[in-house]
């Protein structure tokens, strides 16, 4: 996870130092390291700021609560500390990449005009594309037959070339091992975030089914917008987004306004006999309940829009 408050590089010089000092101690005070590191007392809120936006430590709630201690020995955190030296490292080279991704983005929909993101959505050959393989397609027609198998012989060597060594060349404009330190990095700063997020406890029903899914699917969103190759990513990313939204109004029960007696969002009453959920009271409806309409919707709708397009959810 790239935590987008956290600089790694302007990070307080006493910051690593005392890190270690609150995970042996189980205990975050700024006096307790103001008088340990010989620092001022708003030095040591600021390092403790830090040590929070880095995911060390937890929040504090109040007074009677202290910071949680989201690392429990040194070898632990200071995986943790390698794993946010590596992401600033690369940082840089990915975003260097995702920009040249973007602006050749660009540079194709300007190409293709109005067809563009109905060929994405569809993942249909650009026009480019199509006159391309025509002119190798009429070439090949002009070509002899000895032509023809010294052509087909020619690219079947350079396709096990680069089947041979496509694990071995630099990837997203890093080498390979970089490349791989910083996918493992990520991962792992994904995972504790999952760890600590996820409700666990209480009562287990189908909202909590609902809450795992949500968390797969952001999940799959950071990865595709960080590390998806297909052309048709950006439009990927949007349905995942959408699957989301509609986790959010079923998880709220349709209700986003907190008041029930101010429903701020349209809903179209004329249709809500097609959107029935038979368990949850035998599926009535009152179609004076906006929020209850607008909550069997969105349950009914997000599971049409998994079964179209969750398969396409691939890298």
């Amino acid at each position: 996870m790239n935590n987008k408050t956290f600089d790694w590089n302007s990070r307080d010089p006493l910051f690593d130092e005392v890190a270690h000092y609150v995970v042996e101690r189980q205990a975050v005070s700024a006096s307790a390291i103001s008088d340990k590191f010989c620092i001022g007392f708003n030095r040591a809120e600021r390092i403790i700021k830090q040590l929070e936006q880095a995911y060390i430590i937890g929040e504090k709630w109040s007074s009677l609560h202290p910071r949680k201690i989201y690392y429990c020995c040194a070898r632990k955190l200071n995986k943790k500390l390698a794993d946010l030296a590596t992401i600033a490292r690369l940082q840089p080279l990915e975003d260097k990449w995702q920009a040249k991704c973007a602006a050749n983005e660009a540079k194709e929909r300007e190409e293709e005009g109005d067809g563009y993101y109905f060929k994405i959505a569809n993942n249909l050959p650009f026009t480019k594309e199509v006159c391309k393989r025509e002119e190798a397609r009429v070439r090949f027609e002009a070509m002899t037959e000895e032509e023809r198998q010294a052509e087909s012989e020619l690219l079947g060597k350079e396709w096990e070339e680069e089947d041979k060594n496509w694990d071995k060349g630099p990837v997203h404009g890093m080498k390979r091992e970089d490349w791989n330190a910083y996918v493992g990095a990520h991962d792992r700063q994904k995972h504790d975030m999952i760890m600590r997020e996820l409700p666990w406890g209480g009562d287990y029903d189908w909202s909590y089914i609902f809450q795992i899914l949500k968390f797969k699917i952001e999940r799959m969103i950071e990865y595709w917008e960080q590390f998806g190759h297909c052309r048709n990513g950006r439009y990927v990313v949007s349905t995942m987004r959408t699957a989301c939204r509609l986790i959010e109004i079923v998880l709220k029960d349709g209700n986003e306004s907190g008041n029930c007696e101010h429903f701020p969002y349209r809903v179209n009453l004329h249709n809500t006999e097609r959107f029935r959920i038979y368990h949850d009271h035998n599926g009535l409806i009152c179609k004076g309940d906006k929020q209850r309409v607008r909550y069997y919707k969105a349950y009914c709708i997000l599971f049409k829009f998994l079964e179209f397009h969750m398969h396409n959810w691939w890298d």
